[in-house]
C-alpha cells in the first residue's frame, strides 16, 4: 500500500499509509484540517525505539526517506544541511553518539531554515482545497474539512443511499412452504 507524506502548514508533517491521495486526505482528517500538500512517498523508513516509560521515541529515519524528505518537504533546511557528510543523520534527535555534531554555523543556519520552513507553507492553510462536487462543497461549508475529505464523504453518503434506495425498491420473493 503507497506511503504518503503531509506537510503541515506550522512545518510539522505525517506520514500516512493509505490506498491513494484521497484516502490520505480522509485519514489525514483525523489529525488537523488539510495538510499544505500531500505527496506519495518513494521511500519509508522509520526506526523507533521503546523507552523506559512505554512511549516510542523516533531514533532514525532511513537514508532514501531523509533525502526524500528533505529534497520535496524541506527545501530550505536541506540547504542549510548541505554541508554536512550526513544530513539524513542531522533530521532527527540527536539521542544517539553515532549521530553527526553540526557545527556552529551549521546549527545557526539549521535555525534559520527551521523558522523559514515553519512559516513557508501557512498562507496555504489559509486556503482549504474546494471538493469538487457539489455535495462535496455543501459538507464543507458546513465542516472544517479538505475538499477531498468532503467529497470522499458526498461520495459514500451517495452510494449508501443508493443501496438503500435499491434495499426498497426490491421486492422480496415469496416464500412457499414445502411438504
Amino acid at each position: 500500500m503507497p506511503v504518503f507524506f503531509a506537510r503541515w502548514p506550522d512545518g510539522s508533517f505525517s506520514i500516512v499509509s493509505a490506498v491513494d491521495e484521497t484516502d490520505a486526505y480522509v485519514q489525514l482528517d483525523e489529525i488537523a484540517d488539510e495538510p499544505a500538500e500531500v505527496w506519495e512517498m518513494q521511500s519509508c523508513l522509520l526506526d523507533f525505539a521503546l523507552t523506559d516509560s512505554g512511549t516510542f521515541r523516533l531514533i532514525e529515519m532511513g537514508e532514501e526517506t531523509a533525502a526524500e524528505i528533505l529534497k520535496r518537504g524541506y527545501p530550505s533546511l536541506r540547504k542549510a544541511l548541505a554541508k554536512e557528510l550526513s544530513p539524513e543523520y542531522a533530521i532527527t534527535d540527536a539521542t544517539r553518539e553515532s549521530q553527526c555534531e553540526l557545527g556552529v554555523e551549521t546549527i545557526k543556519n539549521v535555525c534559520r531554515a527551521a523558522k523559514a520552513e515553519q512559516s513557508r507553507l501557512r498562507s496555504k492553510s489559509a486556503k482549504r482545497t474546494p471538493a469538487k462536487t457539489e455535495i462535496g462543497r455543501a459538507i464543507q461549508s458546513k465542516m472544517s474539512c479538505s475538499g477531498p475529505y468532503a467529497d470522499a464523504m458526498a461520495s459514500r453518503a451517495l452510494a449508501d443511499k443508493l443501496a438503500s434506495d435499491t434495499l426498497k425498491k426490491s421486492k422480496p420473493k415469496k416464500r412457499t412452504r414445502q411438504q
